[in-house]
C-alpha cells in the first residue's frame, strides 16, 4: 500500500513539476510526505504562495487557501460556487470541463478563507491535479477579472490598478 501511495505522490509531483518547468509557477517545492499525505508549495498568481496537499488515502487534493477575505454569506462566495459548478457542466467542451466521473471539485469557506478540494473519483491523480490547477487559474484570470471583483483583486493582493 505504501508503495502505491508513493507512486501516486510521485505522479502528482511530476504533474506539478511540469507546470513549474513551463513557467506557470514562479517557484515550486515538495514538502514532507507522511502517512500517504504530501504537501507541495508553489508561487503563483499575484506572487502568492499556494499550498497543495495530496492525500492518497482519501483520494483528495486540497488547496487550503485560494482566496482570503471572502465571507461565506457574501454574494461573491455564492457566485464563486456557481462559477465552480459551471466548470463541471456538460455543455462545456470536453477539454475545458471537469468530468464529474473523474474528479469533483468543491469550495469551502472557513474563517473567510476559501479552500478548494478535489475528490479523485476514478483514480486518475494526474487528471484531477491538472483540473484543479486549471480551475484555480480560471478563478484568477476569469472570475476575478470580471468587473465585479476587480476591486477585491486590487485590495486583497495590494495591486496597482494602473499596472494591470
Amino acid at each position: 500500500m505504501a508503495l502505491a501511495s508513493n507512486a501516486r505522490i510521485q505522479l502528482v509531483a511530476e504533474t506539478l513539476e511540469n507546470y513549474a518547468q513551463r513557467g506557470v509557477f514562479r517557484g515550486f517545492s515538495r514538502g514532507p510526505v507522511r502517512n500517504g499525505k504530501a504537501a507541495f508549495k508553489m508561487i503563483w498568481h499575484r506572487e502568492q504562495t499556494f499550498e497543495l496537499i495530496f492525500d492518497a488515502q482519501k483520494n483528495t487534493l486540497r488547496f487550503p487557501l485560494v482566496l482570503p477575505n471572502i465571507s461565506a454569506n457574501s454574494a461573491m462566495y455564492q457566485e464563486l460556487k456557481l462559477f465552480i459548478a459551471t466548470q463541471h457542466a456538460e455543455e462545456l467542451p470536453e477539454h475545458r470541463r471537469i468530468d464529474r466521473t473523474r474528479a469533483q471539485i468543491q469550495p469551502s469557506n472557513r474563517g473567510r478563507k476559501v479552500a478548494l478540494a478535489a475528490q479523485i473519483v476514478d483514480g486518475d491523480d494526474a487528471y484531477a491535479t491538472r483540473k484543479l490547477i486549471h480551475l484555480v487559474h480560471e478563478i484568477f484570470l476569469t472570475f476575478l477579472f470580471d468587473g465585479k471583483y476587480f476591486d477585491y483583486l486590487v485590495e486583497t493582493f495590494e495591486l496597482d490598478p494602473d499596472k494591470m
